[in-house]
């Protein structure tokens, strides 16, 4: 069975991508020492995935490859 892909995942690396330049460019212009970079782009992205899981995260949320919703729809 094929699965259609409806762009979402190009869209959310698009913004991750985006957040992770902004960070990197806040980071320059508030003169942050370099090491904090990892640090302020891990938080970033935990801070997105919880809000994503919190606010729902789409309807086919967890329905990755080998997933058991996609198991148990078989």
């Amino acid at each position: 069975m094929r699965r259609q892909c409806s762009g979402f995942g190009l869209m959310q690396a698009g913004l991750i991508v985006a957040a992770i330049g902004l960070i990197v460019v806040g980071r320059a212009a508030l003169e942050i020492p370099g090491y904090w970079t990892t640090f302020l782009v891990g938080a970033a992205l935990f801070v997105a995935g919880a809000a994503r899981r919190a606010f729902g995260g789409g309807e086919d949320a967890g329905r990755g490859p080998g997933s058991v919703k996609e198991r148990s729809a078989q």
